[in-house]
């Protein structure tokens, strides 16, 4: 049948009429009444009225209407999308729709073009022409105040709408179509409810000129008063308080017309009875509600703390963004559930300007005044997902927070995977089991908090900051002995320092944090091929790996901070252990490595544009040491690099240069030492000059033939301030070395002389000087056999 046949059949349908009833089966069309004075009327119900079963209800131009409840008996209903039952009629019962639409209970899409911009003229009229902040601050909130009172008459607020529509279809999609719905309270969506919107190009603040004219979103040839313009619209929710002005509970959280401010409510107990969970409507709900295709917005709302979706259960998002929320995705850490995903979400709230509220936001002489500064000190995480559950999915969703709370927070998760997203900010995992970390992008500077979980990170990129990228302690394991609380597994990952390209990031460059990891011990690390790497800022460039490094903690009773030292039987060899090794608890270090040749071993050095130089201009002297292990002193004789003029303008970047190393050659044939490129360089730096400011640096070489020094750093290695460049004491004579547990067992031209050696070391003779096969280090020195 073709939709004009349907609408012509509608003439042969009865009229519905709450007098006369309804009989099983039949058809009813509701129509507007015509009254004596030739207007329409609405069907009017002020009773309670309970269809037949299995009838259908046609609107056609009609709306029901009055105080009364109808209530549906597996009841087909067929309407436009407009308001058909008016906003104090109860629609109850089963109903039948393919889907349902707010709409229906009198929902508005058009805030943009409609009454909501009366608000910001309000506003924005009576701030103008005041000089003085205080009054100009004074006349703006009062402005707010009287046009918030007029909210009810311009029924801009479809909360009621959208959870009306959500209950009439029990189960199934409620469709809102594109534009923009601002709410006043929170948005409950039962167990079973797909809430989806229209995903469209939303773009804030588009100037007038760069739209097509009369291609404005709900339609006209001029943007209202002349103000921002949106292109390309989709569903924007946009949360507005009505609690005007805030006030805040005894934790200075603010207090808002919205259960504990957030926005969605998740299969929420709205049925309570017996049979039912306090909490969640259905026990232990499947993964069956979603939420998708809708971007939240709270730029127009004074509404600070706003926070996103509460999920009491399982659960699917997707397609959602959240803009100037303090959080986007939160779950009860008292409550089980499986199937917690989260798919292609974005959320995006900077620093500075998470309570800043663009439409009120005004100017007083050169001050802002209008700003949302909530006092609220809870920690918030843009998707805290705690409680226990299992199979939780999270991929490639994107935040950008510049640490305002924290990014993605897990606990008690038994079985998760974390893939491909965007998380700009710090991360954690408590309690957590069966864990897969992999393919993420992590920058400015985030830190993973780890405790008592087992996690496997794979093939991620981190960005290094001021802070180490990994936290891993557990505080209830404090004070035992070889406990093994997390178990955690990094394979192929790059903890990157960018060397930016300009000398305003000299603050930044200096402040990188020296350490990687940073542990109490309380654990199975096993590391497989995870190196730091240089990088240009915005440019991918060559693989410049080093090895990581790590900070102990070393906790005493009573104490409230741990006492941080360097893990130097890591560090001293993480250019081989980066590569592999395993670490249990106290810091025992498992690891079966060999060195073939410690004698072969080149380098040459020259200014270079690649890299800007942060430190005076003037000439420079170098040295070069390589050290194999620094505890037994094994290592090469120095090498002099030679005096280079730094700090120059490049006549082509305009930039200040820095020096380049070329490690492992004199020449460009590459490295053969026939270790892979893995050494720790030590260089020594003095100005020329009298040989002042003496300094020295020792970076892990993991393969890479270039380093790049900017004057702070080689490759984000800080330069450590010494009083003199001489070089360190080492056995020269040892010629490979293979690492068995705590052990070595070498081969070399003499007896060492220097170093912190190990009960059980073997040096094997190679030399002719004497008849021994070997010597082997006991409690009373080395021994000759």
């Amino acid at each position: 049948m073709t939709a004009n046949e349907f609408l012509a059949g509608i003439e042969n349908y009865e009229k519905f009429d709450p007098v006369k009833g309804t009989v099983e089966g039949k058809t009813y069309v509701v129509v507007p009444t015509t009254t004596e004075t030739g207007k329409n009327s609405d069907v009017v119900i002020n009773g309670h009225i309970t269809l037949a079963h299995n009838t259908t209800l046609i609107f056609a131009g009609g709306k029901i209407s009055g105080t009364g409840t109808l209530t549906g008996d597996n009841t087909r209903l067929i309407a436009p999308i407009t308001q058909i039952f008016g906003e104090d009629i109860t629609v109850d019962g089963i109903w039948e729709m393919d889907r349902a639409y707010p709409q229906w209970f009198g929902a508005r899409n058009d805030i943009s073009n409609n009454e909501f911009w009366h608000l910001r003229v309000a506003c924005k009229q009576a701030e103008e022409g005041e000089k003085d902040m205080a009054k100009a601050k004074e006349k703006v909130e009062a402005a707010q105040r009287a046009a918030l009172a007029n909210l009810k008459k311009w029924k801009v607020d479809s909360s009621d709408a959208i959870n009306k529509a959500m209950k009439l279809k029990h189960a199934g999609e409620v469709f809102l179509p594109k534009g923009e719905y601002a709410i006043c309270k929170t948005l409950q969506v039962p167990h079973g409810i797909v809430l989806r919107g229209e995903l469209a190009d939303y773009r804030f603040n588009v100037s007038d000129e760069q739209l097509p004219a009369g291609d404005y979103p709900l339609g006209g040839d001029s943007t209202p008063d002349n103000l921002s313009s949106y292109y390309k619209l989709g569903t924007v929710i946009r949360p507005l308080n009505t609690n005007f002005p805030i006030t805040v509970d005894s934790n200075g959280t603010p207090i808002t017309s919205f259960d504990n401010n957030f926005a969605v409510v998740i299969n929420p107990n709205i049925h309570p009875n017996e049979n039912h969970n306090e909490a969640w409507e259905q026990e232990f709900p499947s993964a069956f509600t979603t939420i998708r295709d809708i971007q939240f917005a709270n730029f127009w709302t004074e509404t600070p703390s706003m926070r996103g979706i509460y999920a009491i259960g399982g659960m699917k998002i997707e397609n959602i963004s959240w803009s100037q929320f303090v959080q986007a995705v939160a779950t009860p850490p008292d409550m089980y559930c499986d199937g917690k995903t989260i798919v292609n979400c974005g959320f995006s709230s900077p620093t500075g300007y998470i309570f800043k509220d663009f439409i009120f936001d005004t100017l007083a002489g050169s001050q802002q005044i209008i700003k949302r500064l909530a006092q609220d000190s809870n920690e918030y995480y843009a998707f805290d997902l705690s409680g226990l559950g299992d199979n939780l999915y999270f991929h490639r969703n994107h935040m950008n927070m510049n640490e305002i709370a924290g990014g993605l927070k897990l606990s008690k998760s038994n079985g998760a995977q974390i893939s491909c997203n965007i998380i700009n900010d710090n991360i954690a995992f408590y309690d957590c089991k069966g864990i897969s970390f992999f393919a993420n992008h992590c920058e400015n500077g985030i830190q993973v908090k780890i405790s008592n979980s087992q996690i496997d990170f794979s093939g991620n990129y981190f960005h290094k900051g001021t802070k180490p990228t990994f936290l891993i302690r557990d505080n209830n394991a404090r004070g035992s002995v070889n406990v093994q609380s997390s178990t955690i597994t990094l394979q192929n990952n790059s903890l990157v320092f960018l060397d930016h390209e300009d000398e305003s990031s000299n603050l930044y460059i200096g402040n990188i944090n020296p350490y990687d990891i940073q542990t109490d011990g309380y654990l199975s690390l096993s590391i497989q091929n995870t190196y730091r790497y240089r990088t240009p800022r915005n440019a991918a460039g060559s693989m410049h790996g080093c090895g990581l490094a790590i900070l102990k903690e070393i906790w005493t009773i009573g104490e409230p901070e741990p006492e941080l030292i360097p893990f130097t039987e890591f560090n001293d060899l993480s250019y081989l252990l980066s590569g592999s090794s395993l670490i249990k608890p106290n810091f025992h270090i498992i690891h079966n490595h060999v060195v073939n040749n410690t004698q072969f071993f080149r380098a040459s050095a020259m200014a270079n544009n690649n890299i800007v130089w942060f430190l005076e201009k003037g000439a420079y002297h170098y040295r070069m040491q390589t050290i194999w292990d620094k505890k037994r002193l094994i290592g090469s004789s120095t090498l002099t690099l030679g005096d280079f003029n730094l700090g120059e303008i490049d006549t082509y970047t305009k930039k200040a240069q820095g020096l380049l190393l070329n490690i492992g050659a004199n020449s460009y044939d590459g490295p053969s030492d026939g270790n892979g490129n893995q050494v720790v360089i030590r260089l020594m730096r003095a100005r020329t000059s009298g040989n002042t400011a003496y300094h020295s640096i020792e970076i892990p070489v993991c393969g890479t033939r270039f380093l790049y020094d900017n004057g702070l750093s080689v490759c984000g290695f800080k330069w450590k301030q010494e009083t003199s460049i001489a070089p360190l004491t080492v056995n020269t004579m040892i010629q490979s070395i293979h690492f068995v547990g705590d052990n070595v067992v070498c081969k070399g031209t003499a007896c060492p002389t220097v170093g912190e050696w190990t009960v059980g070391d073997i040096v094997y003779n190679t030399g002719t000087a004497s008849n021994n096969a070997m010597w082997i280090y006991t409690a009373n020195g080395w021994q000759a056999r």
